[in-house]
């Protein structure tokens, strides 16, 4: 009775363990790196002060291109699809960028204040992936973020 636990209890509780952790690990770079690519869509927007749209209401080609690049320098992947989605909190935001098939997918929402001192602000989608080689399954997770207000009419006094 020395050995109540067999050989191939503990070796399957340590590959089930093992598997665990890297999943956990690999969903974790994942998710940093979708953060990041947010974070430099949002802090490209905020240096433009929000001026990023042209006359006919889609992305400016400068800052696409100047996303683009970044997007290209992190490593943010290439997808093939190009649904921005347009309902719950997105029906009351306009659509500037819808990515193209085989671009980097990234969506930027305009949401215009009713309210005159309040400004305009966008939002930005971007999207965490994990292919599972097996199934053959890709899963996607998006990630939301929102830049600070743009024209701001309250002033003190």
């Amino acid at each position: 009775m020395r050995e109540a636990i067999g050989t191939s209890y503990v070796i399957s509780f340590i590959v089930t363990f093992f598997v665990l952790f890297i999943l956990i690990f690999i969903g974790t770079l994942s998710y940093t790196k979708a953060f990041k690519v947010k974070n430099r869509i949002v802090d490209i927007i905020e240096s433009h002060e929000g001026n990023i749209e042209k006359i006919s209401g889609s992305l400016d080609t400068n800052v696409e291109n100047e996303i683009n690049s970044k997007l290209n320098q992190i490593g943010y992947r290439i997808s093939n699809e190009s649904k921005c989605k347009t309902d719950g909190r997105f029906s009351t935001g306009t659509v500037l960028k819808k990515s193209s098939k085989s671009t980097y997918r990234y969506c930027i929402y305009k949401f215009t204040s009713n309210n005159d001192k309040i400004g305009d602000y966008y939002g930005v989608v971007t999207y965490i992936y994990f292919d599972i080689p097996i199934i053959g399954s890709r899963l996607q997770f998006p990630v939301y973020g929102e830049t600070r207000t743009f024209g701001l009419m309250n002033t003190k006094g």
